[in-house]
């Protein structure tokens, strides 16, 4: 009697944890879904994009003689830029290469897949492509930054302070009014006639301003034996960021 019992109840055990295995088991990854992909460029760079897991996966490939510094595309309404002269690292997208990225995806409360647009491309040469609104608007922004990242050089570049008068010199420099700071955009740009600045400026002084407190913030952190040396790396860091913008 055991035995019979004994055997029944093994095979229910295994069938349950059979079960068990299988309902827990994750659901396998959707298939990737090709978008659509509408570019506002004369083509000599190529876009593609798959919805994966809802994120939109894609690929910029550089056919342009020149490196590519900044895009911009729109998905769904909203607008990204990827500006790599802002970038102390990456200098771009190089000729004949390919960019490969991600970006989340809300569902669609359609089951539609939406379309890519690739607005526009920067290049190092300072020609652009695409949607010249927007060109223009990444264009302001690294300006705003170059800005403030030239009134720091300047500061820098000056032989004989100690840390605290020159963050005190900086601060004050990166806070000059507007005028002033039409004054050096002309010096930049002498073909602008600005009257005023406009709000990406603006955005590109903010983020120029707050990225630079941010870095004399933490080089008033280190011991001072290795401040100058700090100074001396923000200076070079600036350097080449300027050159890139």
């Amino acid at each position: 009697m055991v035995r019979r019992f004994v055997a029944p109840l093994i095979a229910l055990i295994a069938i349950g944890l059979f079960t068990y295995v299988v309902v827990s088991k994750p659901s396998a990854s959707a298939s990737p879904q090709e978008l659509t992909v509408i570019s506002q460029t004369k083509g000599a760079e190529v876009l593609t994009a798959q919805v994966v897991d809802n994120e939109v996966k894609i690929k910029l490939k550089n056919n342009h003689q020149d490196t590519i510094t900044g895009f911009a595309i729109s998905l769904n309404g909203t607008t990204i830029k990827v500006d790599f002269a802002q970038s102390g690292v990456n200098v771009g997208i190089e000729p004949g290469d390919t960019l490969e990225e991600s970006y989340p995806l809300s569902p669609s409360p359609t089951g539609e897949p939406p379309t890519l647009h690739l607005l526009t491309v920067l290049l190092k040469n300072g020609a652009r492509d695409g949607n010249v609104k927007v060109a223009r608007e990444m264009e302001d922004v690294r300006l705003g930054e170059k800005i403030q990242i030239l009134r720091t050089l300047r500061i820098l570049e000056k032989q004989g302070k100690d840390l605290k008068t020159i963050k005190s010199d900086i601060e004050a420099a990166l806070n000059a009014g507007e005028l002033e700071t039409l004054s050096t955009l002309k010096e930049l740009q002498p073909t602008r006639n600005d009257s005023k600045l406009s709000d990406h400026v603006r955005n590109g002084l903010q983020w120029g301003r707050e990225t630079l407190q941010h870095r004399l913030e933490a080089i008033e952190q280190l011991p001072s034996e290795s401040q100058e040396h700090a100074l001396i790396r923000l200076k070079e860091r600036s350097q080449f960021v300027l050159a890139k913008l």
